[in-house]
């Protein structure tokens, strides 16, 4: 790895997870976590890179988020057994988490934990770090 590649993941490791960075690690560990992720976005290419080292299945967002939500994830979500829900983790362009948030939340099992905790409002922020997780894992 060349030093601007370390110094850019170093940089987006600690500014994109944020907060919500305990909770992520703790998703990732879960052998039942999905991935979501945008590899077109700087810091895209790190994020996959972690998922794939802590084995999980990775999804690009590609140009609908809402069709990959209905045709992939909410179906492997509802497959997964009841005492061991799985959760999402993933790293998306603001509009497309916001779109997820919202389908996965009103699907009434999935949560933010913790809350949301950013500096700026969703609309001006390019990028978000997430995790989903089940309504009774903490």
């Amino acid at each position: 790895m060349d030093r601007r590649a370390f110094m850019m993941t170093g940089a987006w490791l600690s500014s994109a997870a944020g907060g919500a960075w305990p909770w992520l690690a703790q998703a990732a560990a879960r052998r039942d976590t999905l991935a979501v992720i945008d590899s077109t976005l700087a810091g895209g290419p790190a994020f996959a890179d972690y998922v794939v080292r802590m084995k999980l299945p990775v999804f690009e967002t590609g140009d609908d988020i809402g069709m990959l939500w209905y045709t992939t994830l909410a179906p492997r979500l509802r497959q997964t057994s009841a005492q061991s829900p799985a959760s999402l983790i993933g790293f998306t362009r603001a509009s497309d988490y916001f779109v997820l948030k919202e389908l996965a939340t009103r699907m009434g099992q999935m949560v933010v934990p913790g809350g949301e905790q950013r500096a700026a409002p969703i609309a001006q922020v390019g990028h978000v770090t997430f995790v989903l997780t089940p309504r009774f894992i903490r």
